[in-house]
């Protein structure tokens, strides 16, 4: 089978999440709630169905390929559930990564040692080595208003501030979590994203099932690469000619 239609299968089998590039949309409404109004988006996330990612079907090819699990049951129709367990920092001990209602909770044993922002609706959290420096980090698929951070660079005059999405990823280095990367807002929402060596040198890609924020049935799967200062798409095309020679394993951080 090409990598192209192997792609799907290993994401939503995976239960994974997505990147892209920065942009500016139209202000509107979606099936998550409003675009222009966090609290708003917020309410209406909060008002979808909690889903467990541990209970995703396993064989799911047929159902990606065929766009039904796109159109029937889209990404933005539940609130995702996830649980897992790492020694991100390698100290011996496991840390426990939870998200619940759009948050992430990160715990030491019983201790709390970090949490996202209140003002962050975390979609999906996924562990592995996205910038190829071998330390795995965590990586969020965040909603949040604004392009930027607290400081927007100098040459922008007026920020767009609605509610859009980005990817986050932190490290965790004695207890404490440091951001290595903060997207701006991506020109698509992710919906799943893994890491994974796909072409076998050695080195991970991102592999990202991305949506619109204006059609939820609009889907693409795009990989991407660290370039040292953010990500650099990579042609599918290419992934299909390198790419047989690749695992589709995840690097981490799926069930």
């Amino acid at each position: 089978m090409k990598i192209s239609r192997l792609i799907p299968f290993f994401l939503l089998a995976a239960g994974i999440l997505i990147f892209p590039v920065a942009f500016s949309c139209p202000q509107q409404r979606q099936e998550g709630g409003d675009f222009n109004n966090f609290a708003a988006f917020r309410e209406a996330r909060m008002k979808l169905p909690e889903r467990d990612d541990s209970f995703y079907p396993v064989a799911v090819e047929e159902i990606m390929l065929s766009r039904n699990f796109v159109q029937e049951g889209s990404f933005s129709q539940y609130r995702l559930v996830q649980s897992r367990k790492y020694d991100l920092d390698r100290d011996g001990v496991q840390e426990s990564y939870i998200l619940r209602d759009g948050s992430v909770t990160v715990k030491d044993g019983s201790r709390i040692i970090w949490q996202s922002e209140d003002d962050w609706w975390v979609d999906y959290l996924f562990l592995g080595d996205a910038n190829n420096d071998g330390v795995l980090e965590l990586n969020l698929l965040v909603w949040k208003e604004g392009s930027f951070g607290p400081y927007k660079p100098f040459w922008v005059e007026e920020e767009d501030l609605s509610v859009k999405n980005h990817l986050f990823i932190f490290k965790l280095e004695k207890g404490n979590f440091k951001p290595v990367w903060q997207s701006s807002n991506l020109a698509h929402p992710n919906y799943r994203a893994a890491l994974s060596d796909i072409d076998g040198d050695g080195e991970n890609e991102l592999v990202a099932f991305e949506g619109s924020y204006t059609d939820p049935k609009q889907t693409e799967v795009t990989l991407w690469k660290w370039n040292g200062w953010g990500f650099t798409r990579i042609d599918l095309d290419l992934a299909e000619q390198i790419g047989q020679k690749g695992s589709f394993k995840p690097a981490v951080g799926t069930h």
